[in-house]
Order: C-alpha cells, then structure tokens, then sequence
C-alpha cells in the first residue's frame, strides 16, 4: 500500500464527531481548545450546561481533531495550527461570542475541589484558625506534624493561628490532602481552561487572551488624563476641556478689570476693597493729628534686641466702636 494513498480509519462514533465539529465550524465563527484533564464530570456537566446558550463544547480525542482540522483548512486557512495546542486531554468550544468574553465567561465558570494527592498547589493553602469538629485525639499530633498548631478547646480541637499548609506550586502530600479534606478545604480550581482560540484565520493563545481589565481601565484613564492636559497647552477646544478655557477666561478678564480699574457687576466689590486698603495706606503716613477719627494703625513690633519685649495690635484690643466708625473716618479724607 502507497503512504500517500492512505486514508485513517474513522470508527463510527468517531465519524459522528467528525460531522458536529464540520457542521459546528460552519455554523460559528470561533474555535477553541480546551484543556479538561482532570476535571470531574459532575463539574464538567453544571459548566457546559451554564454556556450551553453561547457555545457547544466537544471532548474528543486529539488525533481526531487534527483530521479534521486539516480536512478544514482550506475553507479556514491555519486552523490546522490549533493542534499545536491539543496536547493531554483536550476538547472544542465553538461559539459566536468575542473571543475575550469568551476567555472570560469561561474562566469565571470555575469552582473549587478537594485536593487529590500528588496535585500542585494553585496558590498559598491556608489553614484558618478557628474551631474544628474533631474530638481530641491522634488528630493534634498530625496537623503539628503539618506545621498547623492546634490545641483543645471546649472539648474540641481547635487551630490556634493559621497556618499555610502548601506554598503555591508546591505539591500537596497524600496526608495534607486528607486533613484538607476532612477540614472541608478545598484549595483546588477546577473548570475549563481554553488553550487557545481561532478565529479567521488568527489563532490568540492564552498569553493574549487573559487580559488584566483593571491595568487596561488605568491605563486608558492615565492616556486620557495626558491628552486632556495637552488638548490645553495647544488650546484646542473640545466638550472635555471647554470649561476649563471658560474658567480660565473668566478669571483673566477678573482680573485684567480690577488691574484697569474698570467698573462692572463682577469688579467693583474688588475695586472698593482696593481703594479701602489704598486709603487707609495713605491715611496711615499723615500726622497723627491729621488722621480720621476711627482710623486704626498696626503698631510696628519692637525689636527684641532693643526692647526686649514684642508689642502688637490686635482687633481684640481695639474698641468696637472703632472698629465700627473707621470707615467712617476714611471718609474725612475727601
């Protein structure tokens, strides 16, 4: 038999499959694989059934999905490049969705699990402190041989602190995964993990598809902060900034009023103030004979060197009814 005349078999369960993943590449715009392995299938069946409106999963075996990819490659060019991402116990999501919110809906369809032997911890394993329902016994000496302190209380055994049994990445032991177990821990998330994805001739792998939305929203604000700012110094006007401009006008054309002495709704309260303070200036270098009524001065401080001692006025050692009549008195000036 010539090599290139070979064709692999297809069982008929097989050839089954291979129709739904031709008619399901027809009918949605995304694939994806999948990496199941390990997941038990009670938890397989709740997570397809919650996506079951937006996608249709596949386990299959991945020498069958790497037939049909190339048999689909001509119609969807590199999507034969998924079987680079096939490797261990695999399946197929198809959906219509954004890729990203694919990622995403498919990553918060997770729960946790007891903690099998021999698996890797996904990150600190803590052990809380806090009673337990144990009953005094062995049980003390096997959580101290795990670094977990405990002691009795009220006839129970109870964690004195809490204690991180397993490090992230480190591998949990056959006895830590029985007192996890019996502590109703379950350190373990368990769910589907999608490997990557195609869509129109890209494949986005995992690296791309698992976005930080928090440190993408920052830096979209930090951008639009700077371009606000610099939409200013080029004193280009748009709705963000307008106010600003407004603002800014308005406060200019303040003060260029009071520095003109021109007369307006907005000025002459400023103007007033101005002229009151420039009376009472001048008022203050004349005799003191030839002062108003009711004019206060500030008493200069004397020196500590010459006099040893600070003197000053202060509003609370001045009548009130000179307080009162001192504008009064400014008006004797003219």
């Amino acid at each position: 038999m010539e090599l290139e005349n070979y064709n692999p078999k297809i069982n008929a369960r097989n050839q089954d499959f291979a129709k739904r993943i031709r008619d399901f590449a027809q009918k949605y715009s995304i694939i994806g694989i999948l990496d199941v392995e390990g997941l038990p299938a009670p938890q397989f069946q709740r997570i397809r059934a919650s996506i079951k409106k937006d996608a249709e999963v596949l386990i299959v075996k991945k020498n069958l999905i790497s037939i049909v990819c190339q048999e689909l490659e001509t119609k969807f060019p590199t999507i034969s490049e998924l079987n680079n991402y096939s490797n261990g116990v695999v399946g197929l999501i198809f959906t219509n969705a954004n890729p990203f919110t694919l990622f995403k809906t498919v990553q918060k369809n997770k729960s946790s699990a007891p903690a099998k032997p021999g698996s890797i911890a996904p990150k600190d394993v803590i052990v809380p402190a806090g009673p337990t329902g144990f009953a005094p016994g062995p049980i003390i000496g096997e959580l101290g041989a795990l670094k977990i302190k405990a002691g009795i209380n009220a006839g129970k055994v109870e964690i004195k602190e809490d204690s991180v049994a397993v490090k992230e990445g480190n591998v949990i032991s056959p006895k830590l995964a029985e007192i996890l177990t019996r502590l109703g821990i379950e350190p373990m998330e368990v769910g589907l993990n999608i490997k990557a994805i195609y869509e129109e001739g890209t494949i986005y792998d995992r690296g791309v598809l698992e976005v930080d939305e928090g440190a993408i929203i920052a830096d979209i604000a930090n951008e639009a902060a700077r371009a606000h700012f610099l939409s200013i110094g080029l004193e280009y006007y748009t709705i963000e900034n307008i106010t600003h401009f407004i603002s800014t006008a308005g406060r200019d054309s303040l003060g260029l009023g009071v520095g003109v002495a021109y007369p307006a709704a907005e000025t002459i309260n400023l103007l007033l103030s101005k002229a009151n303070s420039q009376m009472a200036g001048v008022a203050s270098t004349l005799p003191s004979e030839l002062q108003p009524a009711g004019l206060v001065i500030a008493q200069p401080v004397a020196s500590q060197a010459n006099e040893g001692t600070t003197q000053s006025s202060s509003p609370e050692e001045t009548p009130k009814e000179e307080q009162k009549d001192s504008s009064a008195g400014l008006a004797d000036l003219f």
